[in-house]
């Protein structure tokens, strides 16, 4: 792989962070299509909340997606915790170590300068590896439920989240 290089995404690049989306669960026995989830990170506007998102290229190809959000509201309506931002971090299987660790460093500096106090992130129950890699990143499960009839589990870093950060 030649030179990792970080950018914001354009309407060009959705079909491929689609494709890295499915490469990144497919692994996971049983895993919904991904475009439900592309479709929420694409639709999602300034009067949402806050999204701040990129992609890792290598060359012209698309080898990464990573994405801090805060919405305005949950799904259910409420508000959701003050300073809770979600994370997503989109990469093939192989790469969750080396490139993973390095868009989870990267969304580490957003979330130090947006004062965030948690982040969160939701993962297929059945994606154990990615679950285990994160837990050693710092994060912590919180609570396993089904979303739309898949089991999922919530995972959770405090701040400082130096955990994220590549030791120096």
């Amino acid at each position: 792989m030649s030179e990792i290089a970080m950018r914001a995404p354009t309407s060009d690049d959705w079909p491929a962070i689609l494709a890295l989306a499915e490469l990144a669960v497919s692994e996971v026995p049983n895993a919904p299509s991904q475009l439900g989830w592309l479709n929420n990170r694409k639709s999602f506007s300034t009067s949402d909340g806050i999204q701040q998102h990129f992609v890792a290229t290598s060359g012209e190809r698309i080898v990464g997606y990573a994405c801090i959000e805060y919405r305005n509201k949950t799904t259910n309506g409420r508000k959701p915790i003050d300073g809770a931002y979600r994370l997503f971090v989109v990469v093939a299987p192989p790469a969750r170590r080396t490139l993973g660790t390095q868009l989870l460093a990267k969304l580490q500096e957003r979330l130090v300068k947006l004062d965030a106090r948690k982040a969160w992130m939701l993962e297929y129950d059945a994606d154990a590896h990615f679950i285990s890699y994160l837990e050693e990143m710092g994060f912590v499960k919180i609570v396993r439920f089904d979303l739309e009839g898949t089991p999922v589990v919530e995972l959770s870093i405090d701040a400082p989240f130096h955990s994220l950060a590549p030791q120096t």
